[in-house]
């Protein structure tokens, strides 16, 4: 009986514990979906997005193979 007596104030705190992280992850994933959705309507900015990314000056230019690739290794 005493183990059982033990362990209801642990699942108690554990509970209380538990509800506490899953607010702070809940409220984390919010958070992150709009910093998303913010960023990629900024995105959306010709002017933003020329210096924002590093591959948009790169558009439209062809891709040059090298004259001598690297042997395969087999």
């Amino acid at each position: 009986m005493s183990k059982e007596q033990d362990r209801e104030p642990y699942e108690q705190l554990f509970l209380q514990f538990s509800a506490k992280v899953e607010k702070v992850i809940i409220r984390a994933v919010i958070f992150v979906v709009i910093l998303l959705v913010c960023v990629q309507a900024l995105l959306q900015n010709a002017y933003i997005r020329k210096h924002f990314t590093r591959v948009e000056p790169l558009e439209g230019q062809p891709y040059m193979v090298p004259e001598h690739p690297l042997r395969e290794r087999s």
